[in-house]
């Protein structure tokens, strides 16, 4: 089981919390998984919500009233989240599902007439106080962001970080600082903004060719940007930047100042000013100080465009990511089939023995998520995490899913395969199965121009849905060069996202089914959309994957398999030995061989 929340501790926390908020007459109190860029994974400081409910998961948000406290987040933590919060006050609110109010309608419920809702403005985006102010419009009700009560009961919060940061080379990265803020300043033009406030922290890496190491797993760092065309500010603490990335910086004259004084930039805009803001990403507390006076132009920002689209360079690199990466996994794979049998292995160990295979490469600079090693019913929960507490024992039988990616200087690698550890039941083999033909119906897929990610969802799912199956997540998400394992603007998922896949993106193709208690299936590659033909009906893009590592065939009911879709995984596994039989040897080379062989 998932490592439970210890109810005394976060009734006392949460009473702490209530006390500070009798103080400052404020009658709910919101707390959002993010911090103040919006970004998915945060620094410890940000982990307001985890540690006040003990649910530790990447999304959700929790509310505190009176005598109330409730918790939504999303279907990859649906499991998760019962667990955690077992035992303790919080209620579990499944967002999304039937009969659910989100979190806007429930607080809205709660709060009396004349009250306060109260939150860390640093940590909720304009949009989403937007969407708060709407529900609140059947009542007069008091919005107060000018102070984080958790500063009041969190006596050991952990303080901002300010880890080095250091330049990630042009030989790397294919484009120089000029040559993108060019693009970027092309685009602002023709937007008809003078001015561009860059929040989000993959996006400022990106442009100014930086790294960092503020956020575990994710090297980007704390920093705010402001482009026009004239300038260029960057907002981060210049004592930590490394000589040669500095150096870089002047060469083009970036203006260095502290990462607090983004709100005085702000606030001093001339009137004249026609800021691009993308207000799901910019805190309320920055939007409160930009005056009146300046025009907003709210839009996805340009660098979100232009980071999501691999140039040439990066293209080539990331190749040459996923051999090394690859090679990593087949020893790893061969290291696991040898081990099973033995007794000795649990989820803990199974992945401090993936990172050393990974570490033995030069260019390894960390894990870009903390792997996913659930054994039997741990494979159901989508995120799950193995503590000492809760790590299985791995036994010869069942299913094992293995979650996991590196993070190297041309690339970030994020995959997903599912095991056989020895007999299995028709229904594991079954489900092993039909998750593979899911992936292969991605896998195949040639989509027109201007295609949207929701299109492609429903024809991943249909394998599934064709036997009364489905999964509660996204079928893919985009993928970032030594940056974020999650990056946008791109999705394959139910949920409408306006945005077309372009040639030059990445896209995961992860289905799954979860078993409740039983056992996990997932299997996922990185692909990368490419051009495929073009007719007089218009241009035709096809995906081909960057990841290279066998998948189990073990499981497999090839019964239940087309000859395409035998074919694909043939001619797939082909790939991979060619690809990686260089980086072997001595019985890596056969064990390869024996696993790519066709079916």
């Amino acid at each position: 089981m998932v490592n439970t929340s210890k109810s005394p501790e976060s009734t006392k926390k949460i009473n702490d919390l209530r006390s500070a908020m009798a103080k400052h007459g404020i009658d709910a109190w919101i707390i959002p998984s993010s911090d103040a860029h919006n970004s998915e994974y945060v620094a410890k400081h940000w982990e307001g919500r985890a540690w006040l409910s003990g649910f530790t998961g990447s999304a959700g948000t929790i509310v505190v009233t009176k005598d109330k406290a409730a918790l939504w987040t999303d279907g990859r933590y649906f499991i998760q989240a019962e667990e955690q919060l077992g035992g303790s006050e919080v209620t579990l609110m499944k967002d999304g599902q039937p009969g659910v109010p989100s979190m806007a309608e429930w607080v809205t419920g709660e709060v009396r007439e004349q009250g306060c809702i109260g939150f860390d403005g640093a940590t909720l985006s304009l949009s989403s106080i937007r969407g708060l102010e709407k529900k609140l419009t059947t009542k007069t009700i008091t919005l107060k962001a000018d102070r984080d009560l958790l500063d009041d009961i969190w006596v050991s919060r952990p303080t901002l970080p300010a880890e080095p940061v250091f330049l990630h080379e042009e030989l790397y990265a294919g484009k120089n600082l000029l040559e993108k803020v060019t693009e970027v300043r092309k685009i602002l033009k023709e937007k008809e903004a003078t001015e561009l406030l860059i929040t989000t922290l993959d996006d400022i890496a990106w442009l100014f060719n930086l790294r960092g190491s503020d956020i575990e797993c994710n090297p980007v760092f704390l920093a705010y940007a402001l482009i026009s065309q004239e300038r260029i500010t960057l907002f981060t603490n210049k004592d930590r930047i490394e000589a040669d990335a500095l150096s870089a910086l002047a060469k083009i004259g970036v203006e260095l100042a502290d990462y607090d004084e983004i709100l005085e930039a702000l606030s001093n805009l001339p009137d004249s000013s026609q800021l691009m803001i993308n207000p799901a990403n910019t805190s309320f507390k920055l939007a409160s100080v930009i005056p009146s006076s300046v025009t907003l132009i709210e839009d996805r920002l340009p660098t979100t465009d232009l980071k999501a689209i691999k140039n040439g360079t990066e293209i080539k690199r990331m190749q040459e990511c996923h051999r090394r990466d690859g090679a990593a996994m087949v020893r790893f794979i061969r290291w696991l089939e040898n081990n099973i049998p033995t007794g000795t292995l649990n989820e803990l160990n199974i992945d401090e023995q993936l990172l050393q295979f990974r570490s033995e490469s030069e260019y390894f600079k960390g894990v870009s998520f903390p792997s996913i090693v659930g054994y039997a019913g741990h494979g159901a929960i989508c995120h799950y995490r193995a503590n000492k507490e809760s790590a299985y024992n791995i036994e010869s039988k069942g299913l094992l899913l293995i979650d996991s990616g590196a993070q190297y200087p041309d690339g970030t690698t994020d995959i997903t395969r599912t095991f056989a550890c020895g007999e299995m039941t028709e229904e594991e083999m079954r489900d092993y199965t039909l998750v593979l033909k899911s992936h292969i119906a991605l896998a195949t897929a040639k989509f027109k121009e201007g295609t949207r990610g929701i299109q492609l969802d429903a024809i991943t799912r249909q394998p599934l849905w064709s036997e009364g199956i489905d999964f509660n997540h996204g079928t893919g998400h985009g993928v970032g060069y030594f940056l974020n394992v999650h990056e946008g603007p791109q999705s394959i998922s139910p949920k409408w996202f306006d945005v077309a896949l372009k040639p030059g993106m990445l896209i995961t193709n992860e289905p799954g089914i979860y078993r409740d208690k039983k056992h996990g299936v997932r299997l996922e590659n990185i692909m990368l959309v490419t051009e495929d033909i073009e007719s007089e009906f218009g241009k035709f893009y096809k995906l081909i994957p960057m990841t290279l590592a066998p998948f189990d065939t073990r499981p497999l009911v090839k019964d239940l398999m087309t000859a395409p879709e035998i074919q694909w995984l043939n001619n797939y596994h082909s790939i991979v030995e060619h690809e990686l039989l260089p980086l072997m040897k001595g019985d890596e080379l056969k064990w390869l061989k024996e696993a790519t062989k066709p079916i």
